[in-house]
């Protein structure tokens, strides 16, 4: 289009909104570090080992190697394309159907009907002197039998026939980073929250759980009842938990949900937005009954995944909320709480990749009055914290 002006955004259509600023998967911040590094020398020996034996001797020595060292589990099956996930699912049903070696049940301790999903930790731990040798020797047994039926054998024998230089490279370029954006994703939420708590913390604002923008992953979400609008503990079928509120004079002001995609959903996505859709439900009850202390939901969304499932994912989400930032409007919500009386913003200075026209819009649509609208280099540096937050800086 050269020559002529690139169309802007209507921020009034909310899904507009939404795209313009949504940020690809790279861009979102990680919560603590992912480490997929692996001693490469080390598997390659195992598997030159595993591929000299006889199919008959590989159980034997796989559960050998397993006791020796556990964490080669972990690593093996990564170069057979199973995920943690499903490994630890799968093993976590298998060993509720293997006896175990000593007490009438099964070897996780739980039974068919009883399944309990169990981290692949807690099979790494079996392994183990810690529950005996029986114990020991019936997980190598177990999860040796389950390498073996997905193909470790077949694998070993055509890894050992690789140059270093060839291993190096396929661990480097399919294996090492599809483990890190399946440990990552989790991790891009929490760092989404962690980036929005620093924001409502600078904003001295009363959060709960208190320690989310220095601890995002290890801060247990609070749990609200949501016909009293009260903090509690978590309750099944009463209470709902959020990943954020916004405390007001020690009354819950604000319910803050986060989801972000950065692969398809899937139906987990459409029954999030369903459960947004219910909780929205109740939040406008309480606000019809109590209009001397409003509640309002607010929505972290992010992530170019949405775009599997427009109609039943974001598009739902966005229709039902209060309100909704992303990573690169993170600044709204600092205008937001401005607006509701909850902090007090200076001014604001919006980032060059707005155009005027674009600014204009913002203003009408966020910015509160009394809130001035400077450029960068206008922002005062006598104003007590100056604090980015997106594609815009914040003045309090």
């Amino acid at each position: 289009m050269t020559g002529t002006a690139a169309p802007a955004p209507n921020f009034s259509l909310r899904e507009e909104e939404y795209w313009y600023h949504v940020s690809p998967q790279e861009t979102l911040p990680l919560a603590g570090q992912v480490e997929v590094n692996m001693d490469l020398e080390r598997i390659s020996r195992f598997f030159k080992l595993t591929a000299q034996h006889k199919p008959s001797d590989a159980r034997r020595l796989l559960s050998q190697q397993l006791i020796a060292y556990p964490p080669v589990f972990s690593e093996v099956r990564q170069f057979l394309g199973i995920s943690d996930k499903r490994a630890y699912l799968d093993l976590s049903y298998i060993s509720s159907r293997t006896p175990h070696p000593t007490h009438a049940t099964s070897l996780c301790g739980c039974q068919p009907w009883t399944l309990a999903r169990h981290p692949l930790q807690f099979f790494l731990a079996l392994l183990g002197d810690t529950k005996g040798k029986a114990v020991q020797d019936a997980a190598a047994t177990m999860m040796a039998d389950y390498l073996l039926k997905h193909g470790l054998a077949e694998a070993a024998a055509s890894f050992t026939t690789m140059s270093k230089d060839v291993f190096q490279l396929m661990y480097a370029r399919l294996i090492s980073p599809k483990e890190y954006q399946q440990r990552a994703a989790k991790r891009r939420g929490h760092g989404c929250e962690g980036a929005l708590a620093s924001l409502l913390s600078a904003a001295n604002l009363t959060i709960v759980p208190a320690d989310k923008a220095v601890n995002p992953m290890g801060s247990r979400d609070p749990n609200v009842n949501l016909k009293s609008m009260e903090l509690v503990e978590r309750s099944v079928g009463s209470t709902h938990s959020f990943d954020m509120v916004i405390l007001h004079k020690n009354k819950v002001r604000v319910l803050i949900q986060s989801l972000i995609h950065t692969s398809d959903p899937g139906q987990y996505g459409v029954n999030k937005s369903d459960e947004t859709v219910e909780i929205m439900r109740h939040v406008r009850i309480w606000r019809e009954k109590n209009s001397s202390q409003p509640v309002e939901l607010w929505l972290l969304v992010d992530g170019v995944g949405f775009s599997e499932n427009k109609p039943d994912t974001i598009n739902k989400l966005l229709r039902e909320a209060d309100y909704f930032v992303q990573l690169r409007s993170l600044f709204k919500a600092a205008l937001r709480a401005h607006e509701i009386g909850l902090t007090r913003v200076s001014s604001i200075a919006f980032a060059e990749i707005y155009s005027p026209s674009t600014i204009e819009q913002l203003k009408k649509l966020y910015v509160p009055n009394g809130v001035k609208v400077l450029t960068l280099s206008q922002l005062p540096v006598t104003y007590n914290s100056v604090v980015s937050a997106g594609q815009a800086s914040i003045a309090f």
